[in-house]
């Protein structure tokens, strides 16, 4: 082989593999902050405490939870409802509850069942449910004052339980909570 033919071929490789490389957008190992498994387009959400969530194909919006709560882990945004200044208002959260002990989840759930009325909820439903292996328990409130609904769903494991929070202004909420359902059906706890 000539030196101009293998330097040619060379060039050739040398360019080849630079346009495979830009597009791949690749991370050098999977699943870490710059792979596309964790694209934030994809709305994947991985929590140490090891359970896992997803925008689940409902079109909304994932992002951080706010710096001044220690409790909300992460956000989810509804792209198509905005109030009049054109901020989203229906938005499912998923905030971390640390337990001091163990408790079972009816006992749980009952003790903030008590707490709604004082701070204008009124309780629409409440019922167990399974999803997968984790047993889970929803609420339906709407507020009495700022006409505001909320779906709540717990999920506890050991000495931690997961609160999805989706709220939507009352009456536009049976539309967000397709949205919010399709999140919440993609919640996992690894094991």
């Amino acid at each position: 082989m000539s030196n101009t033919r293998f330097i040619f071929q060379f060039a050739l490789s040398a360019a080849a593999f630079l346009v495979v490389a830009h597009s791949a957008h690749a991370a050098p190992m999977p699943a870490t902050s710059t792979s596309k498994l964790v694209a934030p387009q994809l709305g994947l959400f991985r929590s140490p405490l090891g359970f896992e969530i997803n925008a689940g194909g409902s079109g909304w919006i994932h992002s951080q939870g706010p710096r001044d709560s220690k409790f909300v882990q992460t956000v989810y945004r509804a792209p198509e409802s905005a109030n009049q200044d054109g901020e989203s208002r229906a938005s499912l959260t998923v905030r971390v509850d640390k337990l001091e002990k163990a408790i079972a989840m009816p006992k749980y759930v009952q003790r903030w069942q008590k707490e709604y009325p004082k701070y204008g909820f009124d309780v629409l439903g409440s019922k167990p449910f399974t999803q997968g292996k984790l047993n889970g328990y929803v609420l339906d409130l709407v507020n009495r004052d700022s006409k505001k609904q909320i779906r709540q769903v717990v999920f506890i494991k050991k000495t931690a339980a997961v609160i999805l929070t989706c709220r939507d202004d009352a009456n536009s909420f049976k539309d967000s909570l397709k949205g919010c359902n399709q999140i919440i059906r993609t919640f996992d706890w690894k094991e």
